[in-house]
């Protein structure tokens, strides 16, 4: 989720602004996202980021509105248990854990 979030930041701070679809989905994109990681999602949070993406998807004159949305499809769909994990525990479960040092 905070890899996600990250990225998300960067798409919607180098977004220029001039496709609303872009302009306004990274934004929300990012926002959804950020507040998952924060402990404030809910689970119909995570059907919004992908509507936010059916909504953008090749709808910009650029493709920076498509490389948001890709990642975005991605993790949800590959990392969905660890999102929901988020909204269900209000936290990160997984910082919790202790990883080994490389």
């Amino acid at each position: 989720v905070n890899a996600l979030t990250n990225l998300l930041h960067f798409y919607h701070h180098e977004s220029c602004g001039q496709c609303t679809p872009c302009r306004e989905g990274t934004g929300w994109l990012y926002k959804i996202v950020h507040r998952i990681e924060k402990g404030g999602g809910e689970m119909d949070d995570l059907d919004t980021l992908l509507d936010v993406c059916n909504g953008m998807a090749g709808r910009t004159i650029c493709v920076l509105a498509d490389a948001a949305v890709m990642p975005t499809r991605s993790y949800v769909s590959k990392f969905r248990e660890e999102f929901e994990a988020h909204i269900k525990e209000k936290k990160c479960i997984f910082q919790e854990k202790k990883l080994a040092k490389a």
